[in-house]
């Protein structure tokens, strides 16, 4: 019987899932990325634990970073990855590459209800969906219907030119262009974006910093730091999450005007998931719709929240076994 092997590679989590042709999950770990100089000795680690060996006919490497061909690169690592050499040195039958958010576009077919939350119900008809999700970066895909599928183009557009709504923003805008020269949505829609908002607002509004929370951010994960006192109330960090959702939600408007996802737009990535009470009471959707004469339009689009933490692996998992029967 053969194997599938299935990964979501991340800047900071790497999952992997080895199934059974028949789907039986033998094994599924996840990793820090960044205890590894490569994945390749990710894998050889994930491959050693297992009770036997098991070998594997079909590999599907979902990546957080641009892929060309049988070669990619993820963003926030150094590392490169080359289906090739991944074949030979581990004795893998196939490896298949694909963006993260391509992944996690296949993924949607594999959700149920529970597995999302409704943000806008719009009115659902057929048309493209569209895929966005802040976590480690900015990811964003869209998907055309085909046949009983649907067909996933994953894109760079989260490296698009930050566009500020307000005073504020613009003053954050002036900011980061003095010590960045380019400033993209996916340099303030990530971890390290959350706390680059986070000690803007601290210095532009001159607010107390509570010392627990910087300590916090010190010691451990400082984007989920400041997710944590955001939801014990702490203004400074309440207020860094309110304006993270707010450019949130124009960049999610302004995907969905490009593509008019009238199936959906899904919004993927750990921060909104694990901040829905924060998400649903900041400006987010006001932000999405506030696109001047096409406002109307955009109330129309259904906006849902992906629950599921493993969208993306699933996605892997699909396309990892449709691969092996074509």
């Amino acid at each position: 019987m053969g194997h599938l092997l299935a990964a979501d590679i991340g800047g900071t989590k790497t999952l992997l899932q080895l199934t059974r042709a028949d789907g039986e999950v033998v094994s599924r770990q996840r990793f820090n990325s960044g205890d590894y100089d490569d994945f390749g000795q990710l894998l050889s680690a994930f491959l050693a634990a297992l009770d036997a060996a098991y070998p594997i006919d079909i590999a599907c490497l979902a990546v957080a970073g641009p892929v060309s061909e049988r070669s990619a690169r993820v963003t926030n690592l150094p590392w490169q990855l080359h289906a090739d050499e991944l074949e030979t040195q581990h004795g893998i039958s196939r490896v298949i590459l694909c963006n993260d958010f391509e992944a996690v576009g296949h993924g949607i077919a594999a959700l149920k209800d529970e597995d999302l939350l409704i943000l806008q119900a719009g009115q659902e008809s057929a048309g493209p969906r569209a895929v966005i999700g802040a976590g480690t970066g900015l990811g964003q895909a869209y998907l055309i219907e085909q046949g009983p599928g649907w067909l996933v183009y994953a894109t760079e557009g989260g490296h698009s030119d930050f566009a500020p709504l307000d005073r504020t923003q613009v003053r954050l805008l002036e900011n980061l262009l003095e010590r960045f020269g380019h400033v993209s949505y996916e340099r303030l829609l990530s971890g390290e974006g959350l706390v680059t908002i986070y000690n803007f607002l601290r210095d532009y509004r001159q607010l107390d910093e509570d010392a627990e929370c910087r300590l916090a951010m010190v010691n451990q994960d400082a984007a989920q730091a400041i997710s944590d006192y955001a939801r014990r109330g702490d203004r400074l960090a309440s207020e860094a999450l309110a304006l993270f959702f707010e450019i949130y939600g124009a960049q999610a408007g302004n995907l969905a005007l490009t593509l008019m996802p009238r199936a959906g737009l899904y919004i993927a990535g750990g921060i909104a998931a694990k901040n829905l009470p924060q998400l649903e009471q900041s400006g987010f959707m006001r932000a999405f719709c506030g696109k001047g004469r096409m406002q109307d339009l955009m109330q129309q689009i259904p906006v849902k929240v992906i629950l599921a933490e493993d969208v993306g692996l699933q996605g892997a998992c699909l396309l990892a076994a449709k691969a092996m029967y074509n």
